[in-house]
């Protein structure tokens, strides 16, 4: 019997599917994932549980729907008692280690990871400002998807986080090459790679951003078109100010997403070179995704948290040495079909209570059919007593967004009508289906009122449910623990890159 293969998981952060020369682009340089997708199977249709960082990498480390692990918001902190895909592989009888962003909020920082080469850069950074950034400002604000500074600084500059994704390739790397020396016996090994690119801040290297500029552009919506937006996309476009941004800055941002979409590119490149040199490559399965999409000016938004494809929708390569696999697989499919998957490659039967289903069939060229659903949870509009839950539910071709705060939906059938421009929700024509596919997005006890419960549910216990919580809790009696304080994970990155340096 073979040994069981070593696995390589890589998330990128806010990569839209369709910026990918695998997935038709002809202006971006991803030479790295469109070789992956060559020799591997490119999903065409899967989708994050949620359009928002934490939400969604909760729910796909461990299989379970925002709701169901409690992760609605980029500040909540993930139950440590929940298996995620680490406790499968160590199960299962993998060496798992994690390096660099999982946006694990709270003192657990490895959930299961036996080692963490790179810690977290994000809660501290991304969304309270602390973070040293370009041109005077923090990476907070230009980081920050809820304010209109992403789009008021763009272009060639420095971005710290260009650095970061470089010492988390560095990092795996070198322990690749120590684990390629060790003696034998030793476990397979379960990677899990996490980038921050591309993931704004809008700004890269000039050089990289002189590539692109003048060759990508932002759409521009009609004045028309803008009004027939739900107001769902009509708060959150008043939340980010969007009508007071130059239009050259726009065109400016998408320069420099391309130019991040090709350094993360590299990056990918890197670690598949260090799996061939190490002589691990026809040994390793590999695994590439990232966390969500950016809407990159579609449907007149920017950044994430919707539903439409360029959020919700994210790339999903999967390259198995030694399997004939379908060169593609356009079923719907989603992240938290990945832990069931894990479940089928390690022999490790499923954690209760998880809502994905395994995607190996589907790479044998038998995919099941199943429901795809992602949520999340936003306080836009303004008023509306915290924060309001939404759910969008994919069935076939039919996509369904329920908006809660405005107890409304938008209906799409994307094999007629791809781009999202005719919102059949009101078309009695598709009552049947809008109603079949209301009564599914509803049937597992999510409710426009999830949101609000869980906040009292978790306040009645008295507990610390969301990082704000934490770090007041830290600030009184802190803990020698590897927690998400800025400052502290930057030196720590910093001296850890130095010391590998001085090594070798």
């Amino acid at each position: 019997m073979p040994p069981p293969p070593n696995i390589l998981m890589i998330c990128s952060d806010q990569h839209t599917p369709r910026v990918l020369g695998a997935a038709g682009d002809q202006v971006v340089a991803t030479p790295h994932l469109d070789a992956l997708a060559a020799d591997g199977c490119r999903f065409d249709a899967c989708y994050c549980n949620s359009p928002l960082c934490v939400p969604s990498r909760a729910s796909f480390m461990t299989g379970r729907l925002p709701f169901r692990c409690e992760v609605l918001s980029n500040q909540d902190v993930l139950d440590s008692r929940l298996p995620t895909l680490a406790h499968v592989a160590v199960r299962g009888g993998y060496h798992a280690v994690l390096s660099g962003k999982m946006h694990f909020c709270g003192p657990d920082q490895r959930h299961g990871f036996l080692e963490r080469l790179v810690g977290e850069v994000g809660a501290e950074a991304l969304y309270n400002g602390t973070g040293a950034g370009s041109q005077g400002l923090s990476v907070g604000d230009l980081g920050n998807c809820s304010r209109p500074d992403p789009l008021l600084h763009v272009g060639g500059g420095g971005n710290p986080f260009v650095e970061y994704d470089q010492a988390v390739a560095d990092s795996l790397v070198a322990w690749l090459a120590r684990y390629a020396t060790a003696p034998a016996g030793k476990p397979p090994f379960f990677l899990q790679a996490g980038f921050l690119l591309p993931h704004c801040p809008f700004i890269a290297p000039p050089a990289v951003v002189a590539k692109y500029r003048g060759k990508v552009r932002a759409p521009r919506l009609a004045p028309r078109e803008i009004a027939a937006l739900h107001p769902f996309h009509q708060a959150y476009r008043q939340v980010i100010e969007i009508d007071a941004i130059p239009e050259a800055n726009l065109d400016a941002a998408a320069a420099a997403y391309y130019a991040m979409v090709e350094l993360l590119d590299r990056n990918v490149g890197r670690l598949v070179d260090a799996l061939k040199r190490n002589g691990l490559w026809e040994d390793t399965v590999v695994v590439y995704f990232s966390d969500h999409g950016e809407m990159l000016g579609q449907h007149g938004r920017w950044h994430k948290e919707a539903f439409y494809e360029d959020a919700a929708r994210v790339p999903l390569i999967v390259r198995q040495p030694g399997c004939r696999l379908p060169p593609s697989v356009a079923a719907p499919c989603s992240l938290v079909d990945l832990l069931p998957t894990l479940c089928d490659w390690t022999g490790v039967r499923p954690p209760p209570g998880i809502d994905g289903v395994s995607l190996a069939p589907a790479l044998a060229g038998n995919p099941v059919e199943h429901d795809v659903t992602a949520e999340t949870y936003t306080w836009w509009p303004a008023g509306q007593g915290g924060l309001n839950s939404n759910r969008m539910l994919r069935r076939g071709p039919w996509k369904l967004s329920y908006y809660g705060a405005f107890d409304s939906s938008e209906l799409f059938n994307l094999a007629e009508d791809p781009g999202e421009t005719r919102n059949r929700a009101d078309d009695p024509a598709c009552a049947g289906i809008r109603d079949e596919l209301a009564a599914r997005l509803f049937a597992d006890g999510w409710s426009a009122q999830t949101a609000r419960e869980q906040e009292r549910r978790l306040d009645a216990a008295g507990i610390a449910v969301n990082i704000r919580e934490f770090r007041e809790a830290l600030r009184k009696d802190p803990l020698p623990v590897d927690c998400p304080d800025y400052w502290r994970q930057i030196e720590a990155t910093r001296a850890w890159v130095e010391a590998e340096r001085e090594k070798a």
